[in-house]
């Protein structure tokens, strides 16, 4: 399957997932943060997320993370791989997203507890 795809099909989940609008728009100019890319191939993580929506759909308290721009899903995509890769802890994931999303420490930690 191409990058292409995989990448489709990772969008999708997380727009899913987090019960986001998929964002339908013109190519962007400009390149691809390594750090979404290697997120979007690494199969593990993929594998993991769609494990992720399926509770995510089934937590009736869940409620969506304003994601609304590319930058912002990005953004998040980044911590959410870092933190399933132990790069950065469930805490500092936590954080990060109760800092940049106050009103959402429910859906961060909800997301950390499921984090490996």
């Amino acid at each position: 399957m191409s990058t292409r795809f995989k990448k489709a099909g990772l969008v999708l989940a997380v727009a899913v997932a987090f019960s986001l609008p998929l964002m339908q728009g013109c190519a962007s100019s400009q390149p691809e943060d390594p750090r979404v890319v290697a997120a979007e191939v690494d199969k593990p993580f993929t594998d993991w997320m769609n494990q992720l929506l399926g509770q995510v759909e089934a937590n009736p308290n869940y409620r969506r993370i304003p994601l609304d721009t590319k930058a912002q899903q990005d953004q998040f995509l980044v911590w959410l791989h870092d933190a399933y890769r132990h790069r950065i802890t469930k805490q500092e994931f936590t954080s990060r997203v109760t800092s940049q999303y106050p009103g959402h420490q429910n859906e961060a930690a909800f997301v950390a507890s499921k984090l490996p």
